[in-house]
């Protein structure tokens, strides 16, 4: 909180509402009825991310907005961006936008890597059109349906010196979308022509108060959803949204000025983009970029600790699996860090990671929850310096709420008893209005909500206990989240199915230590038909163009698992792929002979795989030591049943 202190309530002294930005710790109920007194518009010093950030630069020109880390070597010179550097790039991109756009409204998509560029030209296209990031790693086809989809102008895009990526492959992007009208590369290597940063640095900024800016309100991004493969979902974003998602999140992570977050999650998801970019520059922070490749760099978590230390990091975000890695990393090089929050989204975060975390860096992981619909984070845990409530997500944010219903589809029923599953569904201020394809709408929001308000399906099974802590059990969806890529298992199953051999297939997620979770499909043949699950995998390969969508293995069964109603029953394929793991894993540790089963608690509060291995008596304790750690860095719980 460096110099800042707190009023009585939630109040940062003189940042009161009312005095610009408004900084508040919101850490308990009395916090959240405080700031709900108050507008959530009237807590931000203007309505636009333009005119927010303008406002911490006014406030602080000169101080680092961002530091951008060229290697994952801590001792390495950084690259700093003022925060009146950011501003004028802001203004030079806008206006270089909307020069190209002419008369038409400004639509640009972004395919970019981790660098100050990238979020100059998405606050830029925010400022005065549309904004549409895009993975780098989509497969061209589905880079193509989307800027068709949207009708982009411009195309803002990384080079060869950032690695493998999508720009591989930029004269087939531009050969499929016709309305593209000019392409900017990021990087020192581009061409002068094409050249982002050489455009924008000629661009006289007097021509920026002649612009004609976007309304708040307006929709202001276009983000991908739902898949790594294929057309994605786009989600409208508005910027007003944005910015109070952002406040909500500084609210949780630290509202004061001094704070510095380490920025390691990619900008073309809501995570990356709002709830760690947005909110870092609105609250007039520094933002620490992990390299452009992000936690993606091997070098960045091995190197972690010594940066964090380096440049005074006090908050980060990452997933459960980035944790797994820096806590199964060698040496001591932690101490003195000032690291006050580390947040896990994405996925759930393992029960003895949180306590083995905890013990050895003195940081609770702190898990949070959100969609990209409702424009980033809508729960979490408060640092109130307690442990969090281990295996929640946390509890909803202020001007929100979360229940859990029970649907007919998407109609409403009833609500769900506290601790009660069903399907997680959300109302607030941050609900967007669905997705760009209308037509779309329908899978997003509950016909007959209750008190006749709009409330979103988020699509998760979990519940809400009395003390209004949310429970994530697992997802409704299907979608395979490999790594950061969501991956839908259509687009497998749909590959296997053009094999002569194939009648049934069915893509799930295995569990997976170091990526979350891999893909596998199950496979069963026509009668009489044959095909080795060697054959199967390599066609795959050859009919699959996202790399990391070909499963890891394929499954031959003799029949498939069914439901009543005559559907491939994923879950039973789940438990099976998870009890599979679980008892590998278990024999490399205790000794294959010493495996004696293991089966699934579904009466937990998140599914446990319970290992029973026998060994003498002498050995129980330090062997269930040597068991917590092996299973340390996957996202299913494991209990162990020692016997002699």
């Amino acid at each position: 909180m460096g110099d800042m202190v707190l009023k009585s309530g939630p109040w940062l002294a003189g940042c009161e509402p009312g005095h610009g930005l408004a900084r508040a710790f919101v850490r308990s109920d009395a916090d959240r009825l405080e700031v709900e007194k108050h507008q959530p518009l009237d807590l931000l010093p203007a309505r636009t991310l333009y005119g927010c950030i303008s406002a911490a630069a006014c406030a602080n020109p000169d101080k680092a907005a961002i530091v951008q880390l060229d290697s994952a070597d801590p001792l390495a010179t950084p690259r700093t961006v003022s925060y009146a550097q950011l501003v004028r790039g802001i203004e030079q991109a806008a206006c270089l936008f909307a020069e190209v756009a002419g008369d038409a409204t400004p639509v640009v998509s972004l395919i970019c890597p981790l660098v100050p560029e990238a979020l100059i030209a998405t606050w830029a296209a925010e400022t005065v059109g549309i904004g549409n990031p895009i993975n780098p790693f989509l497969d061209i086809g589905g880079v193509a349906a989307i800027m068709n989809r949207i009708g982009t102008n411009v195309l803002v895009i990384g080079s060869k010196q950032f690695g493998p990526g999508s720009w591989d492959k930029l004269p087939e992007i531009v050969a499929a979308v016709p309305s593209l009208r000019r392409v900017l590369v990021l990087g020192e290597q581009a061409p002068d022509e094409q050249s982002f940063e050489r455009a924008i640095a000629r661009v006289d900024t007097a021509r920026f108060a002649k612009l004609a800016l976007r309304d708040g309100a307006d929709d202001a991004i276009h983000m991908p959803t739902g898949g790594t493969t294929g057309a994605p979902k786009l989600v409208r974003h508005t910027q007003q949204r944005q910015l109070i998602d952002a406040w909500l999140m500084g609210g949780l992570n630290g509202p004061s000025a001094d704070e510095v977050v380490g920025h390691g999650m990619p900008n073309f998801h809501v995570g990356g983009l709002v709830a760690i970019a947005l909110r870092t520059v609105i609250f007039g922070q520094t933002l620490v970029t992990l390299t452009a490749d992000g936690f993606r760099n091997p070098g960045v978590v091995r190197n972690f600790w010594e940066i964090a230390k380096r440049f005074g990091i006090t908050n980060v975000i990452a997933t459960p699996t980035t944790a797994a890695a820096l806590q199964a990393a060698p040496g001591d090089c932690a101490q003195g860090h000032r690291i006050q929050n580390f947040g896990c989204g994405g996925s759930t975060i393992p029960v003895e990671l949180l306590h083995a975390f905890h013990q050895r860096f003195g940081i609770y992981l702190r898990e949070v929850w959100g969609m990209t619909e409702f424009h980033g984070v809508t729960t979490g845990h408060a640092n109130d310096a307690s442990m969090p409530v281990v295996g929640s997500v946390g509890r909803a944010f202020a001007f929100h709420e979360v229940r859990a219903a029970i649907l007919d589809g998407q109609r409403y029923l009833r609500d769900a008893a506290p601790g009660e599953r069903g399907i997680l569904i959300v109302r607030g201020v941050c609900v967007g209005d669905g997705y760009v394809d209308e037509r779309q709408n329908a899978q997003l929001f509950v016909v007959d909500g209750p008190d006749g308000a709009v409330w979103a399906n988020t699509g998760d099974i979990g519940a809400v206990d009395e003390s209004g802590n949310v429970w994530v059990f697992g997802r409704e969806k299907d979608l395979i989240v490999r790594g950061g890529n969501k991956i839908d298992p259509r687009v497998i199953e749909q590959a296997l199915q053009q094999h002569p051999a194939v009648q049934l297939s069915a893509a799930i997620g295995r569990p997976d230590a170091r990526r979350g979770e891999m893909p596998v499909v199950y496979v069963q043949l026509k009668q009489g038909s044959q095909a080795s699950a060697a054959e199967l995998l390599a066609f795959c390969a050859e009919h699959i163009e996202e790399k990391a969508a070909v499963p890891a293995e394929v499954i031959l069964v003799p029949v498939m698992p069914m439901t009543a109603v005559g559907k491939i029953a994923k879950p039973s394929l789940r438990t099976e792929a998870l009890m599979k793991v679980a008892t590998s894993v278990a024999a490399e540790v205790a000794g294959a002979g010493a495996v004696l089963g293991v089966h699934m608690d579904d009466k937990a509060a998140r599914p446990t795989a319970v290992v029973r291995v026998r060994a003498p008596a002498t050995r129980h304790e330090a062997l269930a030591a040597q068991l917590r750690a092996a299973f340390m860095s996957f996202e299913f719980q494991a209990r162990f049943d020692l016997v002699e």
